[in-house]
């Protein structure tokens, strides 16, 4: 599955942090281009990460999943359950770029474990060559700049083999710097990543709290912008409903 975005058509997801198939079934029917299912803060079993990356996929959506770290084991449950590609999360240096290719790709480039008889390689009914050609051409590799050393480095980090885009978190990014989220100075090294992404031709994504912040994003370069998730859905449509009904 080709990433939901592209040179000319930015694309809009949204997080998943409720471990259930159905809110997935909600989501895709919302006119969304894709999902990140968020394995970092969400409290996902594999079985349960699996079963949403399926439905997912039934309905023609790509589901990401944003995984808890770096290791091998924090990424193959995802590529083994067909998920469209990874956010990865602190890929604060070069260095980590490189390890994280490594988990996430086959030899030669990568140390991913392979295994065809599984939902990525089609339950064994592809071959060989062509389930190890998906892991390397279908599975979009997106690195979270969330630092200030991340976007000290951002330009070689783009440039690491095997990373696709990159996502610009602007909150983690704020609080790991000591300013406010949100303020003049957390905008001023979300767009200091933006120009050193800009600068190597990179693509690069964001978050929005609203539509008009996601126009705002789109108009300065960024592919791709998350808006939103499950949670703030539900709670701000509940809380908009009660303060109605109460006058």
């Amino acid at each position: 599955m080709t990433p939901p975005w592209s040179a000319t058509r930015p694309a809009l997801g949204t997080w998943v942090k409720v471990p259930a198939p159905e809110v997935v079934e909600i989501l895709v029917l919302t006119g969304l281009d894709f999902l990140v299912i968020d394995g970092e803060h969400g409290a996902f079993d594999p079985r349960t990460l699996s079963t949403m990356i399926s439905v997912a996929r039934g309905h023609g959506i790509p589901a990401f999943v944003r995984t808890a770290g770096h290791a091998p084991r924090d990424v193959q449950p995802a590529l083994d359950a067909g998920a469209a590609g990874l956010f990865v999360p602190h890929v604060d240096s070069v260095g980590i770029a490189r390890k994280v290719v490594e988990s996430c790709r086959f030899p030669p480039r990568g140390r991913r474990g392979a295994s065809p008889n599984t939902r990525a390689g089609a339950w064994g009914r592809i071959g060989s060559k062509d389930y190890l050609a998906r892991g390397e051409d279908e599975v979009t590799l997106v690195a979270q700049l969330e630092s200030p050393e991340a976007v000290a480095d951002a330009d070689r980090i783009t440039e690491v083999a095997g990373i696709d885009a990159v996502f610009i978190g602007a909150y983690d990014l704020a609080v790991s710097a000591g300013v406010e989220p949100g303020g003049e100075a957390a905008q001023a090294l979300v767009r200091g990543a933006e120009d050193r992404c800009q600068a190597s031709n990179r693509t690069y994504g964001g978050v929005a709290f609203s539509g008009a912040q996601a126009g705002e994003l789109l108009d300065r370069g960024h592919r791709f912008v998350m808006v939103g998730s499950d949670v703030a859905f539900l709670g701000g449509g509940a809380r908009e409903t009660v303060s109605e009904v109460r006058g």
